[in-house]
C-alpha cells in the first residue's frame, strides 16, 4: 500500500513540475534550464527529464543564439528553450451579445484562422446546431490543420461552472441554456476536451499566457472590464478565484446605493447605463452635439465617445459619473483583497480622460498601506479578443494544468 501511495505522489508531483515549467514558459520564454531549475527551485536532472520529454513530444524546442549574440557574451552561453508555437491548435468560440466570434489559436496565441458569424439563436437546441455547424464548416474546410486541434473553449456571458461544463446563468434570452451539459455534449461530438469558461474570466487566462508584457512579474492582479456588464475576475498566486457558484469577481453587482430601486454598480456604470441615459439626455433636449452625430439613430458607444472627444458637457458629465463609480467600487477591491495590479478594459477606458478619472477616484478611496504600489495598466480590447481568450481558457485547463 504504501508503495503504491508513493507511486501516486510521484506521478502527482511530475504532474505539478510539468505545470509549473510550461506556466514558466509561458511567462519568460524563450529561458534556459538552468533558469528554470532556479526560479522553480527543482533540481537540474528534474528540468532536464520534463524538457527532454517535452522535446520528444515536439511541445518545445532548443533555441541557440545567433553569431552576432554569442560574439557580445563572454563563456559558454546557454540553450534556451521554449514552445513550438504550431506545435498545438485550440479553437476558441466566443458566443457574444452582438455576434459570435471563433479563432483557431497556436500555443503562443497566434491566430492562425479567425472568422464572425451572426449571434446565435437564444434556443439551447438551436444554439447548439449553429455552434456545430460553424465547427464542422472549420474542420471540413482545414482537415490537415484540424489534426492539430487539441481543444475547444467556449466564452459567454454570464455564471459558469468552468469544472462541469454547466451554464449556471445567463440573459434572459439564453434562459433555456440554463443546466445543460454544454461542455461534455461538444466534447462527445468532436472527442475533444472542452473548456466553457465566463467570457470576462477567460480574459484573464489570456493575460497570463499571451500577454505576459502586461502581466510581468504580478501573480496577484484584477481585470476590471467595462461593457454592457461589469466584472472583476481575480487572480491570487496564478490562480483564479472563482467562489462556490463561479460569482467571485461580478462586482456589477456590487450595490452602490441601497436605497435606490436597482442601486447596482451596473445601474450607474455600465455601457447599458451610459446608452440609457444618453438617450435620457437628447429626449430632454440635452446633449445637442450627440444629437448632431447620431440624429434619429440610437446613439451607441462609438458615438458617445465621439461627442465626448467633441465636448459635450452632457455626455462627458454622464460618462465621467460612470467612471468614478467604477473608481469607487475597485477601490474596494484594492481594500479587500490588495492585488499587486489593476487591469483596466473596455471602450469606456479608451479616453484618457475616462481612464485617468477611474484610476484617481479609486487611489482616493482605497484603504492601503501604500496605494502607490498598486500598478495600474489598460489593456484595448479588440474584435476577436473574446475566441482568443476562449482559447487561453482552453489551453490553460487542458495543456497547462492538465
Amino acid at each position: 500500500m504504501a508503495g503504491r501511495e508513493s507511486g501516486k505522489n510521484q506521478i502527482s508531483a511530475k504532474k505539478e513540475n510539468i505545470a509549473l515549467i510550461k506556466s514558466l514558459i509561458y511567462r519568460e520564454g524563450p529561458i534556459s534550464r538552468a533558469q528554470i531549475a532556479e526560479r522553480l527551485s527543482l533540481t537540474p536532472p528534474t528540468i532536464t527529464n520534463i524538457v527532454g520529454e517535452m522535446i520528444e513530444e515536439g511541445l518545445v524546442r532548443e533555441i541557440r543564439e545567433t553569431s552576432s549574440e554569442k560574439e557580445r557574451k563572454v563563456g559558454r552561453q546557454p540553450i534556451n528553450i521554449d514552445f513550438v508555437p504550431d506545435a498545438k491548435l485550440v479553437l476558441g468560440i466566443s458566443l457574444g451579445r452582438d455576434f459570435t466570434h471563433y479563432c483557431l489559436c497556436d500555443l503562443r496565441g497566434n491566430t492562425v484562422l479567425q472568422g464572425r458569424t451572426p449571434v446565435v439563436p437564444g434556443n439551447y437546441e438551436e444554439m447548439l446546431e449553429t455552434v456545430c455547424h460553424m465547427i464542422d464548416k472549420i474542420k471540413e474546410d482545414d482537415s490537415e490543420r484540424w489534426e492539430k486541434v487539441t481543444g475547444i473553449g467556449v466564452a459567454l456571458p454570464g455564471i459558469v461552472n468552468a469544472h462541469t461544463g454547466i451554464v449556471l446563468q445567463t440573459d434572459t434570452e439564453r434562459e433555456n441554456w440554463k443546466g445543460k451539459p454544454l461542455a461534455d455534449t461538444l466534447s462527445g461530438i468532436y472527442h475533444l476536451p472542452v473548456r466553457i469558461e465566463n467570457n470576462v474570466r477567460a480574459r484573464t487566462y489570456a493575460l497570463s499566457l499571451f500577454r505576459t508584457e502586461v502581466i510581468s512579474d504580478f501573480d496577484t492582479f484584477v481585470l476590471c472590464f467595462a461593457s454592457w456588464g461589469i466584472a472583476c475576475p481575480i487572480i491570487l498566486k496564478n490562480k483564479s478565484v472563482r467562489g462556490e457558484e463561479g460569482t467571485a469577481g461580478e462586482i456589477g453587482h456590487m450595490i452602490m446605493d441601497p436605497d435606490a430601486e436597482d442601486g447596482t454598480l451596473e445601474n450607474y456604470a455600465s455601457l447599458h447605463s451610459v446608452i440609457r441615459k444618453c438617450e435620457q439626455a437628447m429626449a430632454e433636449g440635452r446633449a445637442g452635439i450627440l444629437k448632431g452625430i447620431c440624429g434619429d439613430q440610437t446613439p451607441d458607444i462609438d458615438m458617445i465617445m465621439d461627442a465626448q472627444v467633441k465636448g459635450d458637457p452632457d455626455v462627458t458629465d454622464i460618462m465621467h459619473t460612470a467612471m468614478r463609480y467604477i473608481g469607487i467600487a475597485l477601490s474596494n477591491i484594492i481594500s479587500f483583497m490588495n492585488p499587486d495590479l489593476v487591469v483596466l478594459s473596455g471602450q469606456m477606458f479608451m479616453l484618457e480622460d475616462n481612464l485617468v478619472l477611474a484610476e484617481e477616484t479609486m487611489r482616493k478611496y482605497a484603504y492601503a498601506a501604500d496605494i502607490t504600489h498598486t500598478v495600474v495598466k489598460y489593456v484595448p480590447s479588440g474584435e476577436y479578443d473574446g475566441a482568443v481568450a476562449a482559447a487561453a481558457a482552453c489551453l490553460d485547463k487542458y495543456f497547462v494544468r492538465d
